[in-house]
Formats: C-alpha cells, structure tokens, sequence
C-alpha cells in the first residue's frame, strides 16, 4: 500500500520525506522491521534509546518511521511521520493497512470487569455447535475458524486485532467475538473497530471513589458509540448497578433479579457445576453448566441473550455452552463443598417471611441468606417482620438499595437494621454482588432466598 494511502485519515502532525512509497508491512519491534516496512516507534518506553533504535529499523530496511511530534529527523533516506496521537495513530493506521476488515464481519464487543473470556469463548462453542465458523480474539488466546487455539504473538493491540479480522475474512468467517478490556478502550484499541453488537457484563470497579467510578463507566459506554446501526443488539446484567442504566430501547437484558429477557429458575450450585431452568422468549431448558460458580451462570446467560437475539437456535445455544472445553487461561477456584439452592421469593406472596423459610426443605445444621431489596418505604414496615426465633443466629441477611435516585433511603435502612438486628447484616448497593457476597458466606452450602418485587 502507497503511504500517502496508508495514512489517510489518521492523527498526523507532520510527514517529512517521500509520501509516494511502497509499504509492505507496519512493525512495532524494532526485530520485525522487514524492506519496505513502517516502523511505529513506541511512546511509553523508557527502556530503549532512540537514536540508536531508529539507526536499527533504518539498517533493518524501514521506508517510513513514526514518531511523536518531539521527536528529531535522523536519517533523509526514510519518510519521518509524526503524530499527535500515537494510540489512535495504531488504531487507524492498522485499520488502514487491513482494509477496514471489521466492516465485513458480524462482530460482538464484550466488555464488563469480569467474565468476558468466559463469556466470549462460550459464545464460540455455540457457534461451533451451529456449524457456523467464528473468530475468537481473547485477552491472551485467538482462535480463526476451526484452527487451533494459539496465544497472541506480542499481546493484544489494534495491528494484531486487524490482522486476525483479515485473516477471518480471507477465509469466509464472518461471525467475530472481541474481548473489550477497560485498558484497550482507554488505549484507543477499539477506536476504528465497528461492532454489531456489545455485551456488558458486570461494571463492578475497585476505585472506591465516585469520579473515578464514573470515568470507569463512560469508557466502557463509549463501545455503544462503535456499533454499526442504532438497532444493534445491547445485552446488559441488568442485576449490575452501572450496566442496568445502559439499557435501552431493544435491549437484552439478563439477570436473577430485575425483570430480564433471559433468566435462571430453580438454581443449584454444586462444586464444580450447577444446574437450572432457562428461561428464554424462545422457550425454557434444562441447563447444566460444567464451571463453577453463580457468575458463570450469569456468564451463560449473557451467552444466551447474545445469540438468541442473532437468531441461533436455542437447543444449539444449550449444546453449544453445555459442552464448552475448558477456557484457555481461567482456573476456577473450587471454594464450595457443599451445594446452595437458590429461590425466589416474591415479596406480595408472604405477609411474613418466615412463612418462606418454613417451605424450604433445609436440614438442621444448613445456613440461610436472605437477600431484600429496599424499594420503597412500604419495605421498612415488612421487613420488620423478618425474625424466625427457630433459625440460627448464623443466618444473615443482605439488604440491597434500590436503583432508583429519587429514593430517600436514610429512613429506611436504620429502620431496616433495627427491625432484623438478631440477624447477621450486610449493605450492598448492586444485585450482582449482593448474591455473590451471598453465595460466598455459604462455602458448605446452604440456601439463599431471594425477596424480589
């Protein structure tokens, strides 16, 4: 491609030299610099010195270098290019060179705190149960077709992504999954990628403060602005508090708790697997999942509602995740020795809840984790009558805010903690983490009951 070509459309400050040459190949490494090649020069590195490196990739046979707008001009024999972008420069530049490959394929965007391998290597397995050929481009493994699975050759950046959606292309595979780490969106990885649909898994961050919270959860919204059409397909946990207010007109929503498109009925997790009743608007099956823990069952559904809303038949999305191979790079910790049985309780069924732990079928020595949602301040007169003088002081109770901003809470929950405070209680904010605290304070088993509205 002619460099004039190559550039166009990309954050250049300045291009000394010739315009009109042959590029054959785009290099990060100053060991990949081949005849004929642009080298990128990185920005980040301290570790390399510059003279000495732009004297290699010259001697190597570089036509063209890229540099920061900082940078001197060493050598008259290359074409000096130099941005004031660099990450975006990668990005557009590797689009450039491989032909803008992501507007030729169906691609899906996952991106959340946790789960997206997961949930992107389950999607592939449906894929390969439908019969039909998918591009995997993982955190640290990539899979084109029906090819073995191999790690990245120098990791995950836009110039690795463009190669391997061309390579997909060349071979006729048009359905993409991509794994949107918060570092590569923040990196501009995925800036001149186009998706035609995103996943958001859970939010869930570890700054502990509200700014950088909220900077966290508009890099990831931004992914909405890359899909190809308004009409996209979102799937959002509508059980996380931040990727809840992501939903929009048309969106998928899976969850446990929030009314949800797909769901799980009837949950028990064992150690090392689980088993429930989907429930889809193309119908229910029996599930069972052959990785532990309550957040691969969310990780399945995300699955589901992905492909359902692509048009995948339903018994090959229940074979396809049935029969995931082990996930490249993920071993699960085996923290449960017994089994919890998960079950719903809607809050209008009881005037009390002790009626709900008189129905469950529990052995003396088991644990109970009731999880309540204050909603409304109706909630701080009902939940008064959460005692049960038969049950153990063990058992606890989460209580969990809603997610609705006009709600005065400061009644409620000192009221709340008063009423149950034989109980053993914790606060939480978000759904998600509420059942996996709940499901973490019972590693010999136990029962969780869920109080939905």
């Amino acid at each position: 491609m002619i460099l004039r070509e190559l550039l166009a459309s990309t954050p250049v400050y300045e291009i000394i030299g010739r315009r009109r040459i042959e590029i054959k190949g785009i290099a990060l490494e100053p060991e990949e610099v081949k005849k004929e090649y642009l080298y990128i020069y990185p920005q980040d590195r301290h570790d390399i010195d510059y003279e000495q490196t732009i004297e290699e990739v010259v001697a190597n046979g570089a036509s063209a270098v890229v540099v920061g707008r900082e940078h001197k001009v060493l050598d008259d024999s290359v074409t000096f290019v130099r941005t004031y972008h660099y990450q975006r420069f990668i990005s557009a530049i590797s689009r450039n060179f491989y032909r803008n490959p992501s507007q030729n394929m169906n691609l899906v965007g996952i991106t959340g705190s946790h789960g997206k391998t997961t949930v992107g290597w389950m999607i592939k397995s449906i894929l390969d149960e439908a019969g039909t050929a998918g591009l995997m481009l993982g955190s640290d493994h990539y899979q084109v077709g029906d090819h073995s699975m191999k790690a990245y050759p120098g990791g995950m950046n836009p110039l690795n992504m463009n190669r391997f959606l061309n390579k997909a292309v060349k071979e006729r595979v048009r359905w993409g999954i991509i794994e949107c780490g918060y570092t590569g969106i923040v990196e501009d990885q995925f800036s001149h990628v186009w998706f035609n649909s995103i996943i958001y898994t859970d939010l869930f961050t570890y700054f502990q403060n509200q700014k950088a919270d909220y900077h966290y959860f508009e890099m990831r919204k931004t992914l909405i602005d890359h899909l190809k059409t308004t009409v996209g397909p979102v799937v959002v946990n509508v059980d996380d508090y931040y990727a809840f207010h992501l939903q929009r007109e048309g969106s998928v929503r899976y969850g446990l708790f929030h009314p949800s498109d797909i769901t799980a009925r009837g949950l028990k997790l064992h150690p090392g697997s689980s088993e429930f009743l989907l429930v889809t608007p193309k119908g229910q099956r029996q599930m069972g999942l052959n990785i532990p823990g309550i957040h691969n069952v969310y990780n399945a559904l995300a699955a589901v509602g992905w492909s359902l809303a692509e048009g995948l038949k339903l018994d090959d999305v229940v074979r396809g995740i049935e029969s995931l191979p082990e996930i490249p790079g993920s071993k699960e910790p085996e923290e449960m020795t017994g089994s919890i049985e998960i079950k719903e309780i809607h809050r209008g069924k009881f005037r009390k809840l002790k009626d709900a732990f008189q129905e469950l079928d529990y052995a003396e020595n088991e644990d109970i984790v009731t999880i309540l949602c204050t909603e409304d301040p109706e909630d701080d007169v009902r939940y008064k009558r959460l005692e049960d003088k038969n049950r153990q002081e063990k058992d606890h109770c989460i209580l969990i805010r809603g997610y609705f901003p006009d709600l005065d809470l400061s009644v409620i929950e000192p009221a709340g903690l008063k009423s149950i405070n034989e109980e053993a209680i914790q606060c939480q904010t978000d759904y998600y983490k509420a059942i996996q605290k709940a499901v973490a304070s019972l590693p010999e088993g136990g029962h969780i009951l869920l109080v939905k509205g």
